[in-house]
Parts: C-alpha cells; structure tokens; sequence
C-alpha cells in the first residue's frame, strides 16, 4: 500500500490521492487555479495562475520559447557551453590525486541558474561572483514562492522573497529588459529583422506587450520570476534524486553502470526519478460548478480540493503493486507519462517540459534533444562521480519539499 503523504496547508481540503481522479480534475474545464494564495506577489497573474481565455492566450504567446527549433538553440548555445564551462572551473580545486570534492547542489543550482537565466534573457549571469548573487535572489524567491509548504514563520519567509524580488529586478531584470526593448523598438521602427532577436522570455514579451497591457506594470516581473524557479530551483531540486537512485540501481544492477553514456537509458532514470520526487507535493484546485468524477467522488461549487502528487505518482493502481520502488524496467501503461503527473496534466501541463527532459524525434535523432537533466547527469558521470564516503547526503529540514540540502560527491575523471 503506498505510503500517504501529508502537508499541512491541506488539512481540512477534501483530497484526492488517486491518480485517475487527480488527472481528471486537472484536465476538468470545471476547476479554476487555488494554489499559490501566500505567494501571489510572486506568481499573481502569471501563466501558472491564469485561467480560461487569458491563460490559453498568454500560453499560446510563451510556447514560442519551447518550439523544437528553440529547443535545439538552447541546448547547443546554453546547455552545452555551460555546463562545460563550470566543469572545466572545477578543474583547479583538484588534489593532489586529481580529485575534486564538491557538494553537487550548489553546482547543480549554479549549471542551472545561468541556463535558466539565458532563457529568460538575463544578462550579466556570466561570472562566478555574479551567478552566485543572482542565484541567491532565485533561490530565496523559490523559497517564498513554496511558502505553503514552509516549515518556517510565513510572514519572515515572504518579507525574505519579497527583499529578493527588489534586488533581482533591479539589478537584472529591468535592465535586460531595457536593452531588449531597444532592440525591439529599432525591429518595429524597420531597422533590423524581427528572426535576429534575442530568443527569450524579455524579448517576447516587450515584442507583444500589447497582450498585457491591461495588466499592472509588476506583471512581467512576476511572469521572469516564475520562469526563473520553475526552470531551476525545482530541477535543482530533482536531480540529487536522479544520481541516488542510480548510485543505488546499480548496486543491483552492476552490469548498467556502463549504460550512463546513454541518452535513452539516462532519460528514463531520470522520468523515474521525476516520477517518485515531486516539485510540488500537492496543490488545490477550486470547483467552478458541482463535479462528479468517474469514480463518483462528488465536489461542490466553489470548493476548493487539494490534490497529492506525491501519493498520485505512486499508485499501485497505474504503476503496479511496487510503485514505490525506483524501476528502470518498469512498464508504463499506454498514455501515461513515465514522469507521471510530475509536470500537471491538461491545459495547465508545465510548458517548460521538454526544456527539462529534452524532446526526442524517433524519425531523426538529429531533431532530438537531450534537456537540461539529461545533460547534467551524463557530464557528472562523465567526470568520474561517486558519492564522498566521509559526508552523507544532508535533506532539507525547514519545508515538506522532498528535496537535499546537501548532496556531497567526488569526481576523479575532470
């Protein structure tokens, strides 16, 4: 029987544990966003909290920046430079035995806050001292952001957020925005071709910000905000999972360790890993009319319902009797995602997807890409990774987030 997780902003919430009716509240044209009420000055009228006619219209303008085509530029001029870039910074801290010991969370975090800032199209994120600032603030936004689940006094957890906020904007934000607007004003007034901006987040949106203008002037602040955590704090917060698990399958399984060169083999691990680790434990959803699910569980208009990916994710019913186990032969029923509903479902269905776990074209390789986790993974096994024997991985005490703290390792191959 799958363990029941609890977190407690839900108490009180008719929950929703099963995976058939978590799907189908998400895709349910019958329910409205519910999440996210203590951290709307980060999140408010974003794409995450939008609903109805404006969400579909703001998510068919942001998708431009997930097509195949930007998707392939962001791996070969963002992926792959930087991650080859901090590897090869690490090389000067070898010993005297050629080996470095580093804690892989704030290595995973920095590999992920510079690409993360290039989609977004922050500049300035281009040097240890600054990306270490810049991840500062983005971590202590995903901090707020999370707030619901924060162990922690709320009201000193948001003030934290908010103080990053300022900074943030500040000291990046606006001024990337400036000099995209610059060259958006210059492509509107004739002077150069629309195909040589910039492909990014600031750049689309001072490209159409006639599509929210009747929003107030903190909303594309918001909207960077929330790209900026969702593409790197909850990735950062997965992939310790993924070399856990993969340090422990191979315990059993000694003959795949060979396997770690493999795109294939690489990306399901870490769709099961995505699977068993949620960056969200649960979130609630808010009936717009009377529901009756096909499993005849009834919710009232105006209720709102709290719904548990975490017990979801390991339902005995959609992924068999040891759901809970990590399975890299697991069979995965027809239609489902191996990463479960790690990433939603329906039209509220994370667009930053296939950034995360790369896009793969069975008629041409050549048109696949790898993802951010992918990558990661490969490069760390690539430099000879093992966990540090002398200090344990350390998780997280001040949420309910499933996340590390400290993940301590050692690479002997830089």
């Amino acid at each position: 029987m799958a363990t029941r997780f609890e977190a407690p902003p839900y108490a009180g919430l008719q929950r929703f544990d099963d995976y058939a009716d978590v799907d189908e509240i998400l895709r349910s044209p019958g329910f409205r966003q519910g999440s996210h009420g203590e951290s709307l000055v980060f999140f408010g009228d974003s794409l995450l909290l939008t609903d109805g006619e404006a969400h579909l219209r703001r998510r068919g303008l942001i998708s431009a920046l997930f097509s195949r085509a930007a998707l392939q530029v962001y791996e070969s001029d963002a992926l792959l430079p930087v991650i080859s870039q901090l590897m090869q910074d690490l090389v000067p801290s070898r010993d005297a035995d050629g080996i470095v010991r580093l804690d892989f969370v704030p290595l995973a975090r920095a590999m992920l806050t510079r690409i993360t800032a290039l989609v977004v199209g922050v500049d300035g994120v281009d040097t240890p001292e600054r990306t270490a600032v810049f991840q500062d603030y983005v971590a202590r936004l995903g901090v707020a952001a999370s707030v619901e689940w924060s162990l922690r006094d709320h009201d000193e957890v948001v003030a934290e957020g908010v103080d990053a906020k300022g900074r943030i904007i500040d000291e990046f934000l606006r001024p990337s925005m400036q000099r995209r607007q610059v060259l958006v004003d210059a492509v509107q007034r004739g002077e150069g071709e629309r195909s040589d901006l910039p492909t990014d987040l600031l750049t689309l949106l001072a490209l159409h910000a006639d599509q929210w203008s009747d929003l107030d002037g903190d909303y594309l602040w918001r909207e960077a905000i929330l790209a900026l955590v969702a593409a790197s704090q909850t990735t950062t917060h997965a992939l310790p999972h993924v070399l856990m698990h993969l340090e422990e399958w191979f315990q059993d399984h000694p003959e795949d360790r060979a396997r770690v060169t493999e795109s294939a083999f690489v990306r399901r691990a870490v769709a099961e890993s995505l699977r068993l680790h949620q960056p969200a434990p649960a979130l609630t959803r808010i009936a717009t009319q009377d529901v009756v699910l096909r499993s005849g569980r009834t919710i009232a208009a105006g209720e709102q319902v709290a719904l548990f990916f975490t017990s979801a994710n390991r339902d005995e019913q959609k992924f068999g009797v040891d759901a809970e186990r990590f399975d890299l032969s697991r069979e995965i029923p027809k239609g489902t995602q191996p990463w479960g509903l790690n990433f939603g479902s329906g039209i509220h269905m994370c667009l930053g997807r296939p950034l995360v776990t790369g896009q793969v074209n069975n008629a041409d390789e050549s048109m696949s890409t790898e993802g951010t986790m992918v990558k990661i993974v490969k490069a760390i096994y690539a430099a000879g990774f093992s966990f540090d024997p002398d200090r344990p991985p350390r998780r997280q005490t001040h949420s309910v987030h499933d996340t590390y703290e400290s993940m301590p390792i050692i690479l002997r191959s830089l």
